[in-house]
């Protein structure tokens, strides 16, 4: 019961790592393509670009659509309950209209239905808050969206409709704590806390079922969040400022300072050091990456209280440095050691770049000479003579 073939979703990665192989001589030709046949997949392929081209236009298109009954109906507005009620009603039509593609056109994440599934939640989600009652707080509200937002979720497996939950749930959280007396000084270890949770929880749901490849990209993206929340609940840049920010009587002055000062700071450092044992230990790519994002940000928190050096110098400095421990790495590398390599993944987005043979074919392509045809004749164009309305 989902919007999409499990079974052809779970066939498209069982292809995406034999493809792989094929391409490393570990599979021979004759293996991948009896493994094309034993795990069909139905779905329209598209690259990146042109989803993105497709989502936009759809968008544009469906809100279009909404934009032309709500104009006629816009005098019926004031009423709460009727705009409601037309938000809701439209959102339902563009998901039947949505999954009546999906099926007929095959479709899994090509840019247009991803579109059906953004717009359509939105229209729910804002004719559910119509029926709200007025002066309800924002965690309210976004405490009756997010069941609709993981329903969505669940049937769709939509990486933008994890993000608008994650966020939605952690917005919840903010607000909450907000409203509460101790909230402000809980705030960071709450935040810290609950991302924690979050990634933990998604940790045990991929090691148990390894088979549930529908959701792999929202629980990617949930790792991803939880741990730059995590960071960031800890740095102490992010909380001296944010807690400057809720201060009504500081927002036009500089943050003052705030309590367990020290225990921030090391934090502030401690957290990307953790990311980076674990990252090493466990080999995740995601881990190190966010270490050293974090280190980066740590430095930064330093010059902003202590101005060591001036900008200009303290940006030559780092770059300068991040490249030399690029090159270092590079080096140290190549080849690998202790299982870890500087050459590309197979799906890299660069690998294009990777092919110099590629390279060097495009650009001899480009650069020929084609000689002229005799048959071919110009001047004689009604606009300008360069051969316009057919004419040469």
């Amino acid at each position: 019961m989902r919007a999409y073939n499990q079974q052809w979703i779970y066939n498209r990665e069982i292809l995406g790592q034999a493809e792989r192989w094929h391409r490393k001589g570990l599979v021979s030709d004759e293996q991948i393509a009896a493994a094309r046949k034993a795990y069909p997949v139905e779905f329209r392929q598209t690259n990146s670009f042109i989803e993105i081209g497709l989502f936009l236009f759809t968008t544009v298109a469906i809100l279009a659509c909404y934009l032309l009954p709500a104009s006629i109906l816009s005098s019926q507005f004031a009423n709460p309950t009727v705009y409601g009620s037309f938000n809701i009603a439209f959102g339902i039509g563009v998901g039947i209209i949505g999954q009546f593609l999906i099926n007929q056109r095959l479709l899994y994440r090509n840019g247009i239905d991803n579109a059906f599934v953004v717009t359509l939640t939105g229209f729910l989600a804002f004719g559910l808050n119509q029926f709200l009652p007025n002066g309800l707080s924002v965690a309210m509200h976004c405490l009756f969206t997010l069941p609709l937002l993981l329903l969505v979720l669940w049937y769709y497996g939509d990486t933008l409709i994890a993000f608008f939950s994650l966020a939605t749930f952690y917005t919840f959280i903010f607000d909450s704590l907000l409203k509460i007396s101790w909230g402000k000084d809980a705030l960071p270890f709450v935040m810290m806390s609950v991302s924690l949770i979050i990634y933990t929880a998604v940790k045990q749901i991929i090691k148990y079922n390894p088979r549930q490849v529908y959701y792999t990209d929202p629980l990617n993206l949930a790792q991803w969040i939880s741990m730059i929340i995590l960071a960031a609940s800890g740095n102490y840049f992010v909380v001296r400022e944010l807690n400057g920010l809720l201060l009504k009587e500081y927002r036009h002055m500089d943050a003052p300072e705030i309590a367990l000062s020290w225990l921030f700071w090391l934090l502030t450092f401690a957290i990307p050091a953790i990311y980076l044992w674990q990252g090493l230990v466990k080999k995740n790519r995601m881990l190190i990456i966010l270490s050293l994002l974090g280190f980066i940000a740590a430095f930064m928190t330093i010059h902003e209280y202590a101005m060591l050096l001036p900008l200009n110098v303290a940006l030559t400095t780092g770059g300068l440095a991040l490249i030399g421990i690029a090159i270092m790495g590079i080096r140290y590398l190549s080849p690998s050691k202790y299982g870890f390599t500087d050459a590309p993944d197979d799906d890299s987005p660069n690998k294009m770049f990777i092919n110099m043979a590629s390279i060097a074919a495009v650009q001899a392509t480009s650069s020929m000479h084609h000689a002229p045809k005799d048959d071919l004749h110009f001047g004689k164009g009604n606009f300008g003579g360069a051969g316009s309305e057919g004419k040469y």
